[in-house]
């Protein structure tokens, strides 16, 4: 099974302005879409499109936090475990204005001592060979030595840890030991400290950051495709050119291919060809996308071993 953690979830309202925006004068849309966020949820939602159940654990409060639990109930591959929080939900706005894109998160509700112990007892019900992604930023209240306490639950079930957060560091990573995990570039070279790194760079800092504590790193490379480092060797993942309009969400749905391709039993170079599809694809469009459109562009994904 693979559970999802969503330890931050928002509503995403994205809103479509086609003429100069006004500093004083009102703005007046042309499109406005409401959907669930947060980056655990993302891969869930992938997930079901690829027709592979995951349950997906997520704090939610309020009627933002109503909102996304009545949405879930589209997704029937979905098992959703709510767990209270006092508070609202997020709701992060996505402003598109010509080519530019303004995107503003709210910071959320706060978790107490209470949700943090729920959390850390449903960890006591995952199993041997589950895989557990923790995704997305943590609520206020919830800190490095609770990340740290609850990956140590996932490792005494002997399940698979996948964190994907833009706060990791090599000293969490060292407290945590994910098997897996999928910065994008930025983050990356956040995460090494370098910040003039180079794409000609990123196989031996990727080799020398495994030695960390993270067996697997799959870096998201934009419209240069990824990365994959393993105990194996180094994969590297090239894709035909595409015309990207959706900057929201494409890394998650790389994401879920890949871990939901792995679980089906695929190879390592095989489940990245399908990251790369479905991340491609949720980058054409600001709709939801399907299987058959993500299959569509396999045909465009090239793996090769370094």
């Amino acid at each position: 099974m693979i559970i999802t953690l969503t330890l931050n979830p928002s509503i995403d309202y994205t809103m479509t302005v086609n003429e100069p925006l006004l500093d004083v004068e009102v703005n007046r849309t042309t499109s406005e879409q409401m959907k669930v966020g947060g980056k655990g949820l993302n891969v869930s939602m992938t997930l079901d499109k690829l027709q592979i159940p995951s349950r997906a654990i997520a704090l939610l409060g309020g009627f933002t936090g109503d909102y996304i639990e009545q949405a879930l109930q589209s997704y029937p591959r979905i098992d959703l475990t709510r767990v209270p929080v006092d508070g609202m939900n997020r709701i992060n706005i996505k402003l598109y204005h010509g080519p530019g894109t303004l995107c503003v998160n709210a910071r959320g509700p706060e978790a107490d001592a209470a949700v943090c112990q729920k959390l850390l007892d449903l960890m006591e019900t995952t199993e041997q060979d589950d895989w557990v992604l923790v995704c997305g930023n943590m609520m206020r209240g919830l800190d490095a030595d609770f990340l740290t306490e609850l990956c140590a639950k996932v490792h005494q079930r002997q399940a698979r840890l996948v964190i994907d957060m833009e706060a990791l560091s090599p000293q969490l990573i060292e407290r945590c030991r994910p098997d897996l995990i999928k910065p994008n570039f930025y983050e990356f070279k956040l995460l090494t400290g370098q910040p003039g790194l180079t794409l000609a760079d990123l196989p031996d800092a990727a080799a020398k950051l495994r030695k960390s504590g993270v067996d697997n790193i799959l870096v998201s490379l934009g419209a240069e495709g990824a990365l994959l480092a393993t105990s194996e060797g180094i994969y590297r993942l090239t894709q035909e050119p595409v015309e990207a309009v959706n900057q929201v969400g494409s890394g998650d749905a790389m994401l879920a291919a890949f871990v939901g391709k792995l679980t089906e039993g695929c190879t390592k170079a095989e489940a990245l060809a399908w990251a790369g599809a479905a991340g491609s694809s949720v980058a054409m469009s600001h709709t939801e996308v399907s299987a058959e459109q993500i299959a569509e562009g396999l045909h465009c994904m090239h793996v090769h071993k370094l």
